[in-house]
């Protein structure tokens, strides 16, 4: 936590005990509740779209980078070691090899 809250990440930790920790979210709550609703609404709405489309951005890399590599010769032997029950061997498989593929 320590971490976290050097970079900004984090401001406080609440307690484990429940009713420290009960007291702790009322009066964050209670602070929240004198800010305008609509810049409150506002920023939530804005934090969650970046999160979201970060997300979605991350998902769509992530399958172009499965796509090339399940086509791959490194894909190709992974299988096929798997396929006759052995171990697979990656000696020899260039990265142009693998593209190529």
């Amino acid at each position: 936590m320590k971490a976290t809250a050097h970079i900004g990440t984090v401001r406080r930790v609440a307690s484990t005990r429940m009713p420290t920790r009960w007291g702790t979210a009322t009066a964050a709550a209670q602070q929240l509740s004198v800010k305008p609703p609509a810049a409150l609404q506002s920023c939530k709405r804005l934090m969650r779209s970046s999160t979201r489309e970060l997300l979605e951005r991350a998902v769509k890399l992530e399958n172009q980078e499965f796509s090339e590599r399940v086509r791959s010769a490194e894909a190709k032997e992974a299988f096929t070691a798997f396929i006759e029950k052995r171990k697979p061997n990656f000696e020899g498989i260039s990265e142009s090899k693998a593209r190529a593929a």
